[in-house]
């Protein structure tokens, strides 16, 4: 095993599919209507005709086409009809779409909690489509790199290709895969313990269930919590060299640069040594 340190991470879905592994059919259940159940700072609410964009609003409700952005240091969170969970990240623009179960993400982080029998869930970028069942994993895109990572919070069956679909690589939880400009670069693992105790992305969520008093009571999201916490009883230490260096905005925080906002570290070490991992000098940056 090949162990390489990296500084920050940029990251950004570029040129990546994310598929299911084969699985038994689920009844569909189509994505008619969200609300908004938390935003933080800067929240636009883009209407599907795109011609009356107007801050967002708590418990604001939105119909397929209807879009969010978000500003620096902002974060929504969007609950579906179906009960699953999107937490749209800054700089984000994210949007669902009609008569599907597919959501549009045109730049930015979103982190996904889709409770299990639901059906297929897709995820477009400009470049790319994710597709998953029940499951909890993190994608980015940024439009102005060519990066690409996809994080998998639960074990069930994520599969991702390049864009040609010549090249696939299966993720189990605490993996991550990084494209750079369409090729792998190498396939990490991460401490999901470290993980849940630093991100602001999960932040609030409970999904390594450490508070005493459930914080969650209605069942799609106790199903995801079922599936991240085994997930995380099950995977051993993560040990070696490599160090992602993990800058962790604030989102209730002023959108100004606080002199309060930390950084923190998470282990990762590669999972396997790639053609061109000694020659990689890639500055890689997450914010997550």
């Amino acid at each position: 095993m090949f162990y390489k340190s990296f500084p920050l991470l940029v990251i950004g879905l570029w040129g990546v599919m994310v598929l299911p592994l084969p699985n038994k059919v689920n009844a569909i259940t189509p994505l008619t209507r969200a609300e908004i159940q938390n935003l933080q700072n800067i929240v636009q609410l883009i209407p599907k005709d795109k011609l009356k964009k107007r801050p967002a609003r708590k418990l604001d409700a939105m119909i397929p086409g209807d879009g969010l952005s978000t500003g620096r240091a902002s974060l929504a969170d969007l609950r579906f009809n179906d009960g699953s969970l999107a937490r749209v990240g800054e700089q984000a623009l994210f949007q669902f779409l009609p008569k599907t179960r597919d959501f549009k993400l045109s730049n930015g982080t979103v982190l996904l909690l889709i409770p299990p029998g639901r059906g297929q869930t897709r995820i477009q970028t400009p470049s790319a489509a994710a597709a998953i069942r029940g499951s909890a994993l993190f994608v980015r895109y940024d439009q102005r790199t060519d990066t690409t990572i996809v994080g998998a919070l639960t074990n069930s069956g994520i599969e991702v290709s390049n864009k040609e679909g010549s090249k696939t690589k299966v993720l189990e939880a605490g993996q991550m895969i990084i494209l750079i400009k369409g090729e792998f670069q190498n396939l990490y693992d991460f401490d999901l313990r470290n993980f849940y105790e630093t991100s602001q992305l999960v932040r609030e969520l409970d999904l390594n269930r450490q508070s005493p008093v459930p914080i969650h009571h209605d069942p799609a999201i106790i199903s995801v919590q079922a599936e991240t916490t085994a997930a995380l009883k099950a995977q051993p230490s993560v040990k070696g060299e490599g160090v992602i260096e993990m800058q962790l905005t604030r989102p209730n925080s002023p959108i100004e640069k606080s002199p309060n906002t930390s950084t923190q570290t998470t282990s990762v070490t590669s999972t396997e040594k790639s053609p061109n991992t000694s020659t990689q000098t890639t500055q890689l940056r997450q914010h997550l």
